[in-house]
């Protein structure tokens, strides 16, 4: 399986966990910019002569996951404390290529429009996004205590 991933922090934030009896992170994905990523995605890859990507569930489901636990575990990374990134895709969807872009940010930082750019604007990132042997993707964007969003960008072939 060959693997492409990238990594993006848009503003600085510090993640702190939670002191002992202290509310864990409530998390909410955010369907609606999930869509509006999509759609950003979709135009800029018709820009450059590539077909869409088109929604998949199982790669949604493998970036909420990644999304959320990031924020509830506090850390930003692709691998988390217990897993790969490439295995945490493989437990929802085989597939012979794969990539992965995250993003974290708060304010106008973390909205759709803002996190694309942020990723077009960084070379490694934009090759991902405009690869085109991607034709899958999985949106994952959660936010959680003070306003702040992970992204979760999870791409197939």
């Amino acid at each position: 399986m060959r693997k492409i991933l990238l990594t993006l922090v848009t503003s600085l934030a510090i993640l702190v966990a939670p002191a002992a009896g202290q509310a864990a992170t409530k998390v909410t994905y955010k369907s609606t910019g999930e869509q509006q990523v999509l759609t950003l995605l979709n135009q800029i890859r018709q820009q450059n002569g590539l077909s869409n990507l088109a929604f998949s569930a199982p790669l949604r489901n493998a970036a909420r996951s990644h999304s959320a636990d990031m924020l509830q575990r506090n850390f930003f990374d692709h691998n988390s404390p217990t897993e790969t990134w490439d295995a945490r895709i493989a437990r929802y969807l085989k597939a012979s290529l794969v990539g992965e872009n995250i993003a974290m940010g708060s304010g106008v930082y973390s909205t759709p429009a803002s996190i694309v750019k942020q990723w077009m604007q960084s070379p490694p990132h934009r090759a991902i996004i405009l690869t085109a042997g991607f034709h899958r993707v999985g949106l994952g964007l959660a936010s959680g205590n003070a306003g702040m969003v992970m992204a979760t960008a999870d791409f197939a072939a």
